[in-house]
């Protein structure tokens, strides 16, 4: 009886001490791996955030000198246009995913691309933008219009 003990104890079917260590420095090894590979997730995405935040800076500063000579402001069809002093029709609206820009209904100027919506909107003094990107990043500003009359 006692020898048959023994041998169950022998064939064991468990972990020796070895193989434990062994799994567990492959287990952090794996937790180290994973744990990188977020790190690195995250600084990309941190980098498109800050693409579409300089994107966006750019194309708020662009309007804002277009907003600099206006006399008078309209929105219709979802499109923003600004008659500014020397008479110049300025037409900013959205075609697929770009806010163009069109001077006297002459060509077209990309302002800001990868746009999935873009709504303007007036109110008294205030033209306020709001864009999605494809990303689905969602910035909105309002801007103050000194008209010059």
């Amino acid at each position: 009886m006692h020898q048959w003990r023994w041998r169950i104890v022998r064939s064991g079917n468990g972990f020796t001490f070895i193989e434990a260590l062994f799994q567990l420095v492959i287990f952090s090894l794996l937790a180290q791996v994973i744990f990188i590979f977020y790190l690195l997730i995250q600084q990309w995405h941190d980098t498109i955030v800050a693409e579409e935040q300089i994107k966006w800076e750019i194309f708020i500063h662009d309007l804002q000198q277009y907003l600099l000579d206006a006399e008078d402001i309209y929105i219709m069809n979802n499109s923003l246009y600004i008659i500014d002093s020397s008479t110049k029709t300025i037409k900013i609206n959205k075609i697929t995913d770009v806010i163009r820009l069109q001077i006297n209904d002459q060509g077209y100027v990309p302002l800001l691309i990868g746009i999935r919506h873009a709504e303007f909107s007036l109110s008294d003094n205030i033209v306020t933008i709001k864009v999605e990107f494809l990303n689905g990043i969602v910035k909105e500003r309002a801007l103050l219009v000194q008209y010059h009359k």
